[in-house]
């Protein structure tokens, strides 16, 4: 069985990445956050919806904690194309970027909060290569997708822009669209 289920191929995904572009200064957002569990101040993450921690001591990997940031309500092309999909609530989901070159190592994505959890990407700018458990596909903007992150899995920027994506969750069901085969034709 693939560790990837492409949804859809191709999309225009040109006015999501303009407001990506429109509101550079929010990429520095989350070092104003309270309760946030991880590093304080990351690079290239741009975050919808954040895990929480009660206590600086909770390990965010572990935490079922969630709240929308308050720049949710500003990035209104993502939720409309979130909500073109049935997708009315994410668990966390943020923009990422990577520079030119730059890569994510090879990790899995452990601990209770993802043990019923599904992750998708839909890649916005710049092809990366996508390695999950030795299956590698190179990911193209316009790219709908879903993969194991319950196995190792690696990314390298191999493009000459910077590579955005837009990484999000979702409590696993049968509904979600990796599951749906109308997803396939969706338009």
């Amino acid at each position: 069985m693939s560790n990837f289920i492409f949804i859809e191929h191709n999309i225009d995904v040109s006015k999501i990445l303009q407001q990506v572009y429109d509101y550079p200064e929010d990429w520095s957002q989350v070092s104003t956050y309270a309760n946030i569990g991880g590093e304080k101040a990351p690079s290239g993450f741009l975050p919808m919806v954040m895990g929480v921690v009660e206590s600086e001591n909770d390990n965010i990997k572990h935490s079922q904690l969630q709240k929308q940031t308050p720049l949710y309500n500003k990035y209104t092309e993502i939720v409309n194309w979130l909500k073109s999909y049935g997708i009315e609530d994410t668990s966390r989901a943020a923009f990422f970027k990577l520079p030119i070159g730059g890569g994510v190592g090879n990790h899995i994505d452990d601990g209770d909060y993802y043990l019923n959890r599904d992750r998708y990407h839909l890649s916005l700018q710049g092809e990366y290569i996508y390695n999950v458990d030795g299956e590698e596909h190179i990911i193209y903007p316009g790219t709908f997708f879903w993969f194991d992150n319950k196995k190792h899995h690696w990314s390298r920027n191999v493009s000459d822009k910077e590579r955005i994506t837009f990484v999000f969750d979702l409590v696993k069901s049968p509904t979600n669209p990796h599951n749906c085969i109308n997803y396939a034709v969706h338009v």
